[in-house]
């Protein structure tokens, strides 16, 4: 059984709808000890990051997180589900702060700089299609073309973290990957046939 965290700020339906669609079961849920019992388990979210960091830690949420990871089992993180894995995030800080994060893989959640953005005419959010270069990750395949909606991206500390990146003004990690933890900036479950062939490679890791 793969678990679905919910805590308010995922496009939970769609991820579940995308296993159906593959023939995995799911179970959309808040419970820390369904979570510690998953097979796999997946964060998704569509949000702001200090809300999203709030409601996790209001449902014990963040502490179930870590102690799953810890199992070895596999984890995927979806969008702000990526960036929550993160040390902080500069999206609602102060200047010069951080919100903090999971912090399971170190490095900062930074917001696209507008003098290579922006001002060249592109516009954040990032709302769209883009493909995928310098694959070392198990879920993506270079030049998959995958759906992005984000004004905010990951800056590992360590670059073998990063499993995939994909450009928009500048180069970023478009994946991360460490041991159990798989994490995807963009949505595999509305990428079309890429992104479901990610979903697969995931799933099928539970089994192992």
């Amino acid at each position: 059984m793969i678990a679905i965290i919910d805590y308010g700020m995922g496009n939970l339906a769609s991820v579940s709808k995308a296993l159906t669609y593959l023939g995995y079961e799911s179970e959309i849920t808040s419970d820390p000890e369904a979570i510690e019992r998953a097979d796999g388990v997946i964060l998704p979210g569509v949000g702001a990051f200090g809300p999203a960091m709030e409601a996790l830690e209001s449902k014990g949420l963040d502490i179930a997180v870590k102690e799953y990871v810890k199992t070895g089992k596999p984890f995927l993180g979806i969008c702000l589900g990526m960036q929550l894995l993160m040390s902080g995030s500069e999206e609602g800080a102060g200047e010069g702060e951080l919100i903090p994060g999971l912090d399971i893989i170190s490095g900062t959640v930074k917001k696209f700089p507008a003098e290579q953005t922006t001002d060249r005419g592109l516009k954040v959010p990032q709302i769209g299609w883009n493909s995928l270069t310098d694959v070392t990750g198990d879920l993506p395949r270079n030049g998959d073309y995958v759906y992005f909606v984000h004004s905010f991206y990951c800056s590992p500390e360590d670059d073998r973290d990063s499993a995939a990146k994909t450009e928009y003004g500048i180069r970023y990690t478009a994946a991360l990957q460490r041991d159990n933890i798989f994490a995807t900036q963009f949505h595999p479950e509305k990428s079309g046939e890429a992104g479901l062939q990610m979903l697969i490679r995931f799933v099928r890791r539970t089994a192992k």
